[in-house]
């Protein structure tokens, strides 16, 4: 795309689980590759790339100059951050373009141990850090994050806002999309100890649940009712590029190398059709350039569709999708419709079918009906490989749209493995194409992935000298030559001269030349003399090749002879050394290292300060403030987000205006004690509410804010420096030291450790953090209450609930306490997870079991827990006063070092067990209480 088109030509970002997926996106059109190590990336169950082959990677991304992204996008453990360095080192040293983080105790990390190098490896942000608004991005920017992946519920506006702060955005365009948002699903972590945010999630939301109003079950449209569709961005293209978007995503480095290589293909053709459209057209003033002839064809549809798909939805760029996002029915690969059943013949074993799309033999089909009620989550319907097919009593290899197929079926018919007997006016779906997959092979090498690795293992890299191991990948780059390879434009030269030894050079188009001289001394020629155009000819044609000859040019002087196969093995060293020297060139000083983790390790202080103990509350009801504050809570978190009853319409939360109501009964000191909650997610349009919020809030006395995101953190700070206390909420993601010294450097009063960390991981953080700082800094952590484990901007219940117009509403009635839990989703374990809707209709899933670890509260106060909070959310101000008042007890006996009181007491369930006591204790609301991961922590 030129410059006077005004819009750079957007990366093309294709993703790889293993080196064949890597090849195939360099040889459809990718312009660059994200891959993860072996460890440390958010898809520990991808094929992942062993450090070898890791080498190998990078080097043959380089050599077709093309960058290669390394992902080290999950949270780390303190005991985790040495070897992330020391592996972060490795990369450097192999070159890579750029790493993807999660972890702001990483990113910490980073500005201490990559000094100024000559060629430092760019940071950027992950999908996982959940930006979703511009003060978010600014604050990474400030960090050294050069790019931002921001979350997938941004629109395109949202995502200029976040451009206009100087990074590059880079966006998910295609792929398996999260119903929450990434980074802040704790649900795999919380019901299996499988953490999302650790590369181990357990995809809950692919499980089968059953809607459930007032205890009652609700009929609808599907059992997957959290599975969301596949994106599918190619309708939107022009309008992600329009607004500046620097690199197009695909997600799926758990996909096969096939899936990667069609994918990239058809965007590969979308965004070079855009770019020659409006080379064309450079002010843009044609509207069709933006819709019909930049916009993918009726086959480039197909392909996707073929590839894989769960059906498409265009996500959230335009618009909410609501019910267009969900795939309730089927939570896997949905195929590619083609016909449906007009005949039955069970004698014959076959089956007759219209066609709407061509079938060829050998394809694979499934028949049945996809909402089909199974017992587990396999696919309800029957699939199979088409072996023999007849057309008008002809056996065919291609039919076509129109036709009417009959296809042999025995594995219909026999066996008592059966889940489906066909049946007239049955739908068939294509779930392999072997024609496509025939011609995606093409561009594949034909060596098969075990050889692959057998081949790595016997080029021993590990005991060669650099140059020596370049060498050895460079020849390995040209054996993975596919049938059509991508190429790399050389020009050759040689001097061929009786006396001296023959030369050949090659050169490429960014500047490196190799010239390589034979140990053979060019003779004279006693006949048939070697020839120029000989010369020229064999420069020239080199066969299947990753090299293409651009000019060839030779000087040969006086007669003189050349054996052929000397000729032929020069030019051949001559290419290779040149596509050594690619891969060399993007490599670092071999002098430049970063530092190790231990260089970066302050000395301890000797004057360390500890924090008295206290005690936080979050309420929602103007009577909780009252109850919270009578039951000796040292910190109130009132506000955050409001709840609606999408039914009754009845609010559950605090607003500014219900808060307002409450200041003649608050005194200075309870005012002290008051923190203003921020919603969990704070959209770009949020802002502009926010800076009046915050006058009034100052106005009021009001000097404490709990920051829901980075993003409010980074609001706050720069537009009212110092006149707030700043608390940092559980979104946060915080956890390690580093993370933890990040914002308590950064000015906050607070930071609320990761729910997922356990008694022995918040140990270790402490111990690490008070050897940087000679105060630990407050930390806090969740011991009672209904953990958040879903926030979704997908409005569930709204949707649900339009299935069942018809069904009885309860007459309108103020709920309070756990009444509030009256829709829920329930498991195949008849596990129940609350479901609530905000006053900007997102989703919030909550844990089936209410936490509650008081028996573990000594622990976690010698693990450095300062600050010990309790969610109200679902409690009356009763509960509220009780709870608090009991805790309150608990944490002053503890601040004394006292042992704990009232052994026999209890509230509501509030136990003593031991560490491997049975949770079986009940919480107010009848559900059973569950110690989160304080104990076994998470994957």
């Amino acid at each position: 795309m030129s410059e006077n088109c005004g819009k750079k030509k957007p990366e093309l970002l294709a993703p790889a689980g293993t080196l064949l997926s890597l090849i195939a996106g360099i040889e459809n059109g990718a312009d660059a590759i994200y891959m993860g190590a072996a460890k440390f990336n958010a898809r520990a169950y991808a094929g992942n790339f062993l450090d070898e082959e890791l080498e190998i990677g990078i080097d043959f991304a380089h050599a077709f100059g093309k960058k290669v992204y390394i992902t080290l996008n999950t949270l780390f453990r303190d005991d985790e951050l040495e070897e992330v360095a020391a592996l972060l080192n490795e990369l450097y040293q192999m070159g890579a373009d750029a790493i993807i983080i999660q972890d702001f105790g990483f990113l910490n990390l980073l500005q201490k141990i990559q000094p100024d190098v000559s060629h430092p490896i760019q940071i950027h942000a992950s999908t996982q850090m959940t930006v979703h608004n511009s003060y978010h991005a600014a604050f990474l920017k400030e960090k050294g994050i050069s790019r931002i992946v921001p979350a997938r519920e941004n629109n395109i506006a949202e995502l200029s806002a976040i451009k206009e702060t100087g990074v590059e955005v880079e966006t998910f365009i295609h792929g398996a999309l999260c119903i929450c948002y990434s980074g802040q699903c704790q649900f795999s972590g919380a019901v299996g100890g499988r953490s999302g945010n650790r590369g181990q999630c357990a995809q809950p939301c692919r499980k089968k649940y059953m809607l459930v109003v007032d205890g009652k079950a609700v009929t609808t449209d599907g059992k997957y009712l959290i599975s969301p569709r596949d994106l599918n961005a190619s309708d939107d293209l022009f309008r992600l590029i329009e607004a500046g978007v620097d690199s197009f995503k695909i997600e799926g480095r758990m996909k096969k190398p096939e899936y990667v290589a069609g994918v990239v293909s058809v965007y590969r053709k979308l965004i070079d059709r855009y770019a020659a459209a409006h080379e064309n057209d450079p002010s843009r003033k044609n509207e069709n350039l933006k819709t019909k002839s930049v916009g993918p064809t009726l086959d480039e549809r197909e392909i996707l569709k073929k590839l894989f798909n769960r059906d498409f939805t265009s996500g959230y760029f335009v618009k909410n999708p609501k019910n267009e996002l969900m795939s309730r029915k089927l939570p896997y690969n949905k195929g590619f419709l083609i016909g449906k059943i007009t005949d039955v013949d069970p004698k014959r074993a076959q089956i007759s079918v219209q066609l709407a799309a061509a079938l060829s033999s050998q394809d694979g089909i499934s028949i049945g009906d996809l909402g089909k009620e199974t017992d587990g989550v396999e696919d309800p319907r029957q699939g199979f490989v088409v072996k023999k097919m007849y057309v008008s009593r002809k056996m065919v290899s291609e039919a076509s749209p129109g036709d009417t197929v009959n296809i042999l079926a025995p594995v219909l018919f026999e066996g008592e493995n059966n889940r489906y007997m066909p049946k007239a006016g049955d739908s068939v779906y294509k779930t392999f194409d072997f024609n496509l997959q025939r011609n995606i092979q093409k561009t594949l090498p034909e060596i098969p992935i075990e050889d692959i690795r057998l081949q790595i293992e016997s080029l021993t890299l590990k005991n060669k000298t650099t140059d020596e191991k370049d060498d050895a990948i460079a020849e390995f780059i040209e054996k993975l030559t596919p049938q059509n390879p991508v190429q790399i434009p050389v020009r050759m030269k040689c001097f061929v001269c009786p006396g001296f030894a023959l030369e050949i050079s090659a050169a490429d188009k960014e500047g490196n030349e190799i010239k390589i001289e034979s140990d053979y001394i060019v003779q004279p020629a006693i006949k048939n003399p070697f020839s120029k155009e000989s010369a020229v000819d064999m420069l020239s044609k080199l066969g299947p090749s990753v090299y293409a000859v651009l000019s060839a040019d030779a000087e040969v002087i006086d007669d003189c002879f050349v054996p052929v196969g000397v000729f032929k093995e020069t030019r051949n060293k001559a290419l290779r050394a040149l596509l050594a020297a690619r891969i060399r060139k993007s490599k670092p000083n071999l002098k430049e290292t970063l530092l190790a983790l231990n260089e970066t390790k302050s000395v301890p202080s000797q004057n360390q300060i500890s924090h008295s103990l206290a005690l936080s509350i979050s309420v929602y009801t103007k009577e909780s403030v009252a109850a919270a504050l009578a039951g000796g809570a040292d910190r109130i978190y009132v506000g955050g987000d409001v709840f609606i009853d999408p039914l009754t319409k009845e609010k559950y939360g605090l607003t500014l205006s219900d808060f307002k109501e409450l200041i003649a009964e608050l005194n200075a000191s309870d005012l002290e004690k008051i923190y203003w909650k921020m919603p969990f997610v704070t959209k770009e349009e949020d802002f502009d509410d926010l800076y009046p919020t915050f006058s009034t809030l100052s106005e009021l006395g009001i000097s404490g804010i709990l920051a829901s995101n980075p993003g409010v953190y980074h609001f706050v700070r720069t537009k009212f420096g110092e006149k707030f206390r700043i608390a940092t909420d559980s979104a946060f993601n915080i956890f390690n030291s580093e993370a933890a010294e990040l914002f308590l450097d950064g000015g906050v009063s607070s930071v609320a450790l990761s729910p997922e960390l356990s008694i022995r991981n918040i140990s270790a953080l402490s111990e690490h953090l008070f050897e940087k700082r000679s105060e630990a800094g407050e930390l806090e952590c969740v011991v009672f209450g209904r953990q958040r484990l879903m926030v979704t901007e997908h409005p569930l219940l709204e949707m649900l609930l339009n299935e069942n117009k018809g069904m009885k509403i309860p007459k309108s009635q103020k709920k309070t306490g756990s009444d509030i839990f009256r829709y829920a989703l329930k498991d195949s374990k008849d596990f129940v997870f609350p479901v609530l809707t905000d006053s900007k209709n997102r989703s919030f899933i909550f844990n089936s079991k209410e936490l509650n670890v008081f028996d573990l509260l000594p622990k976690l106060k010698n693990a450095g827990i300062t600050a010990f909070r309790i969610d109200g959310i679902g409690h009356t101000e009763d509960e509220i006063l009780e709870l608090a008042a009991r805790y309150k007890k608990e944490i002053e006996r503890l601040q004394n070092d006292g042992k704990m009181s009232g052994q026999n007491e209890s509230y509501a369930g509030i136990n003593n067990k031991s560490d491997n006591e049975s949770e079986n204790e009940e919480s107010s609301d009848g559900s059973q209480y569950t110690r989160g991961n304080f104990i076994r922590g998470v994957y």
